[in-house]
């Protein structure tokens, strides 16, 4: 089964963020908890959690890339893509 990774509602009133860096690369197993991506805004650095335990299949936007709130960027599978 295959989850979806969306950017969270961080902050009031916050609509965008920027990916500064991804933490896993495609293939890689994750926990549910583990910190996949580092994003900031104009004011603060957050990180954005694994969701679901299990293998990070595809990041859907790249570092530097400025992302919406609820946004999917990654999806993360119970079973590593071939």
């Amino acid at each position: 089964m295959k989850y979806e990774v969306k950017v969270p509602l961080f902050a009031e009133g916050a609509t965008k963020i920027k990916i500064q860096q991804w933490l896993f690369e495609v293939g890689d197993p994750v926990k549910a908890g583990d910190n996949l991506v580092e994003a900031t805004t104009d004011k603060i650095s957050i990180n954005i959690e694994v969701p679901k335990s299990g293998f990070l299949v595809e990041k859907l936007v790249e570092e530097d890339e400025t992302v919406l709130i609820d946004q999917v960027i990654a999806i993360i599978s119970d079973e590593k893509a071939d």
